[in-house]
């Protein structure tokens, strides 16, 4: 009985760890209006190669080329790490900052969802608080 059941469960288990690994490596949910706005100014993109996906930068130029099921993880954790340097929050206001540290764009975030974004996503906080 056990020997004609054997299959199912190993397929079963299969399509869970499957499932799984799919899964971690979805990059992480994004506000769809704030995203767009910040995307122009973050300088990591994502270009196809041969051998899969590799991630450039357009600030030294240099291309990364992580594991094809860390590719999104990897973009979240560099996205992370520009938007502690070059984002502030302000009341309802993002500021995408420079390098220098000036004002390059003010976003009015239009909800408390998109303000939630960007304190999970970056990690910010208000100034002042």
């Amino acid at each position: 009985m056990f020997k004609n059941l054997l299959p199912l469960f190993l397929a079963a288990g299969l399509l869970f760890f499957g499932y799984q690994a799919y899964d971690r490596s979805k990059p992480s949910a994004k506000n769809q209006r704030v995203y767009a706005e910040l995307k122009p100014f973050i300088p990591y993109k994502i270009e196809k190669r041969i051998g899969g996906l590799s991630i450039t930068s357009s600030l030294n130029d240099e291309k990364e080329k992580p594991p094809a099921t860390q590719v999104f993880q990897r973009l979240d954790q560099l996205e992370k790490i520009w938007g502690k340097a070059h984002l502030r929050l302000e009341g309802e206001k993002l500021l995408i900052l420079d390098s220098q540290q000036k004002v390059v764009k003010t976003i009015i975030l239009q909800n408390s969802d998109e303000k939630a974004y960007i304190k999970r996503f970056f990690g910010l906080f208000e100034e002042g608080k």
